[in-house]
């Protein structure tokens, strides 16, 4: 069986590369920094610093069900933010959604990582970021029938001049 894959051809835009400062939340640092200059969609190629506190989302399959599902995670204490990777992209009705992923490390040396979502993940002492715009593509989180979760949809669009 031959692989089922989306994929089209991008150009890299400008590259970001900065710093979040303490209490900035991450995700929307990270948006705030595109929003800055005027990056649409991007890649969020390195992020790496600390957290005063983490919340991201776990796929498990739960007690009793067969199906596994994002699974909300909190730690309340200072954690290492080893690094992250994810997609700055938009909904379907056009607002911003950034999809990350991370890992980290807690006061033990213990790593969890997974799915970072916005307004829980203060930034503690700094948080180093590079990020790489995407021209010539919309990147849209949307619900996939085939998986029945939110997935990036990604489409070829016009070069812009």
């Amino acid at each position: 069986m031959a692989p089922e894959i989306e994929v089209v051809a991008s150009r890299g835009g400008r590259t970001l590369v900065g710093r979040l400062h303490p209490g900035t939340d991450l995700i929307r640092g990270l948006e705030a920094a595109c929003d800055a200059h005027g990056v649409r969609f991007a890649a969020v190629s390195a992020a790496y610093g600390s957290l005063s506190s983490a919340a991201f989302k776990i796929l498990q399959v739960p007690p009793g069900e067969s199906h596994p599902r994002l699974m909300d995670h909190r730690i309340a204490g200072r954690v290492e933010f080893m690094g992250g990777q994810g997609l700055v992209c938009a909904t379907p009705e056009g607002a911003r959604e950034t999809h990350l992923h991370g890992s980290v490390s807690d006061a033990t040396g213990a790593v969890l990582g997974g799915h970072f979502v916005p307004d829980l993940n203060p930034v503690f002492n700094n948080m180093d970021l590079v990020i790489q715009e995407l021209l010539d593509v919309e990147l849209v989180r949307a619900h996939d029938p085939v998986t029945n979760t939110v997935e990036m949809q990604v489409r070829s669009v016009p070069a812009r001049s």
